[in-house]
């Protein structure tokens, strides 16, 4: 039988997904044949990364994996099982890959100063990847008041503390044994519902409202004159309060019957305004740290903070409540390193091809009979020519033994080689002024039989006219799903965390200022880099946030674009470091100064003054149309188009941005849309976790 030829554009996360899995058993690889077209030299997308001088690890931005990205996890086990490293190399499984952090921190601006938020989430026995069981809706609801009971334990036990006056006294002013007793009940009824059948649960929705609205009343009324001055009990009441209103919001609604994608049309801030939480509530950072998180600012701009309710708060509900084994995962080295080199080999050891340095100029639709349009061309150009025109390009370099990604192509391999170093061109630019050496234009029937198209949305306009042309659908995506341009800077410090001020654990932290609000330490990858001693630094941290932007793209021709908004990044960065950098280092400034960021703590030493040595430093502004983050804004859900439902009769689609349920930009939901596609293509059934009660 002849094989099925599935051209996939792209190698992200999505991407790599579809290929994997066309390609993961003999009857699959017997049925299709499958070839990745792969701009530049490196798979990854948004989640690329290089090795640069020192052999540092140079990434678009900060990467994790969320405790709870169980198609994730699972398709990174197979990935290791199927690539079967050698147990003498370093990260050879999984678990060597893959490490827990348990630390969450955010910063809130209150009482006239910033103050920090830091979560120790504890571990579970769930494996990532491997657990399957799923919480039913009153599980989840006897969970959150439990938390809720949790919390109110905290704050009886701190209300005597928040004044001199005697213990009696306070006691008898603000007694707790009211909200502890309606929050008992409300669990009480949770925990009947979780063990009763689904109708009778419904029956005892409205008697948990009630009273949890009653408690929302309570808190209010008995503890908000106490938490002025008291950043403690702030913390537990505003902590409470978002923790009911979402609950009442859930109940109200009938979220967990209705599907989260039922309140996609509303705001989150303002939806859990509208369902009772406290003014407070609604401005710290509980309520903004999934803006910033998701990075959901319209245009990049932090004043237009927006998005839609059902997505926020399935992000907040699966981070907080669902995760496995630890809230969230760092990788042993680089986002490249852990997850897309095991990809690639995997994928190619299962017989998928991969033409790098091939870009993809125009995928041409076209509607030949009464049926619906199909691709017929896709015109692709060749950047560089081969000095071994018969061999795969090799695309890897080595670290510590350990297999990477480099930072920019491997030159000798290349016939143009020296001009593109001597030339400093960028292969990966939608904006490079570099000129393909040939094109290529493969036909349908001939060429190719099924497209996979991985490339993201912003990317549609230039690269898909005639799909424009002829689908109403794909301009209303294109004109509806909404991207933003988003900025990283990375730094490596001659100082350890606590010689800089940070006393706190190795923390993920978020809900700082503006454009640059997170940050993580990523001092744990120092050993997997190339560090000569004794200079090697001590310290490396990850900042990043969005980029102020045009909401669509430039045209290729603006060749200086991205100088300009690189320049623009690396203003924000030392602009941050001279601001903003004590609240979270206050021993990294200068000991005559103690405003001025010490620039002598970077490393290595370029021999510059002040913030000249920033020089020696990486930082990046991601501005071409692959590279801009999708947002979750309100009401543009429906505008996103199915892997299964493209209009176009062999045309499958996968990425952030497509309809996959879960519709703000994570690894999780780019890998749930390449397991759609995969249905797709093949019609085949494929399990995907979560889809039944969080994806619906």
């Amino acid at each position: 039988m002849k094989k099925k030829r599935v051209a996939v554009l792209g190698g992200g996360a999505a991407a790599m997904t579809t290929a994997y899995h066309l390609s993961r058993t003999p009857e699959l690889r017997d049925e299709y044949e499958v070839t990745v077209f792969q701009l530049g030299w490196r798979l990854g997308g948004k989640g690329a990364s290089g090795r640069g001088p020192h052999g540092r690890i140079e990434e678009h931005g900060l990467h994790i994996f969320w405790g709870f990205y169980e198609n994730a996890f699972a398709l990174m086990r197979e990935a290791y099982r199927e690539m079967a490293r050698p147990a003498t190399m370093p990260l050879a499984t999984f678990e060597e890959a893959f490490r827990p952090r348990a630390l969450l921190a955010m910063e809130d601006f209150v009482q006239g100063r910033w103050q920090r938020w830091v979560v120790p989430f504890p571990t579970n026995a769930r494996l990532p990847g491997e657990s399957t069981d799923e919480p039913t809706s009153w599980q989840i609801v006897e969970t959150v008041l439990r938390v809720a009971q949790e919390l109110l334990g905290k704050l009886k036990s701190r209300i005597p503390l928040v004044t001199e006056r005697g213990a009696a006294l306070i006691a008898e002013e603000v007694s707790t044994a009211e909200g502890e007793r309606l929050l008992a009940d409300a669990h009480a009824y949770a925990l009947a519902a979780a063990q009763a059948q689904a109708q009778v649960a419904e029956a005892v929705a409205d008697k948990i409202l009630g009273v949890i609205r009653e408690f929302l009343r309570w808190l209010w009324g008995r503890i908000s004159h106490l938490i002025e001055s008291n950043f403690l009990l702030y913390q537990l009441s505003v902590g409470l309060d978002f923790l009911i209103a979402n609950l009442v919001g859930i109940l109200t609604d009938k979220v967990l019957t209705q599907g989260f994608s039922s309140l996609d049309g509303q705001d989150y801030r303002e939806w859990l305004g509208r369902h009772g939480a406290n003014p407070r509530t609604l401005r710290s950072v509980l309520t903004r740290v999934i803006y910033d998180a998701a990075m959901s600012m319209i245009e990049g701009d932090p004043d237009r903070q927006a998005i839609g309710a059902g997505s926020a708060l399935r992000a907040l509900v699966r981070i907080g409540l669902t995760y496995q084994g630890a809230v969230a995962y760092e990788f042993a080295a680089s986002m490249g390193d852990v997850v897309f080199v095991p990809l690639y080999e995997a994928c190619r050891k299962n017989g998928v091809r991969f033409e790098f340095f091939h870009r993809v100029e125009e995928v041409v639709a076209e509607r030949t009979g009464d049926g619906p349009p199909r691709i017929t061309r896709l015109r692709i150009g060749r950047q560089v020519d081969m000095k071994n025109p018969s061999a795969e390009y090799e695309p890897f370099l080595t670290v510590k033994n350990l297999t990477c990604w480099p930072g920019r192509p491997l030159y000798d391999q290349i016939v143009q080689g020296e001009q593109l170093l001597r030339d400093n061109i960028d292969l990966e630019s939608f904006y490079t002024p570099w000129k393909n050496v040939s094109e290529r234009v493969l036909e349908v029937d001939k060429d190719f039989d099924q497209v996979v198209f991985g490339i993201p949305v912003a990317s549609v306009p230039f690269l898909c006219p005639t799909l424009l042309e002829l689908s109403p659908a794909w301009r209303r995506m294109v004109k509806e799903v909404a991207t933003i341009e988003t900025q990283a800077f990375q730094l490596w410090l001659s100082k350890d965390q606590r010689a800089l001020g940070w006393t706190v654990g190795s923390p993920l932290l978020t809900g700082y200022v503006e454009p640059l609000d997170t940050w993580a330490d990523m001092t744990s990858l120092l050993p997997r880099e190339g560090w000569a001693q004794p200079n090697a630094p001590l310290t490396a941290a990850y900042f990043c946030g969005p980029l102020s932007g045009p909401a669509v793209p430039p045209p290729p021709t603006e060749h200086d674009y991205p100088a300009r908004q690189k320049e623009l990044a690396r203003q924000n960065a030392v602009s941050f470091l001279k601001n903003d950098i004590g609240v979270l280092w206050p021993k990294s400034t200068q000991a005559r100064n103690s405003e001025v960021f010490d620039w002598t703590l970077l490393v290595p030493s370029n021999e510059g003054v002040g913030e000249a040595r920033f020089a020696t430093q990486y930082w990046r502004a991601n501005v071409d149309p692959s590279e801009r983050y999708t947002l979750a804004l309100p009401g543009t859900r429906e505008a996103r188009i199915r892997p299964d439902d493209t209009g176009f009769e062999n045309l499958a689609i996968c990425g952030d941005w497509v309809d996959n349920g879960f519709y703000i930009g994570a690894a999780e939901g780019a890998v749930i849309s390449g397991m759609l596609a995969f249905r797709a293509i093949t019609g085949r059934p494929l399990r995907i976790s979560g889809e039944a009660f969080w994806y619906r």
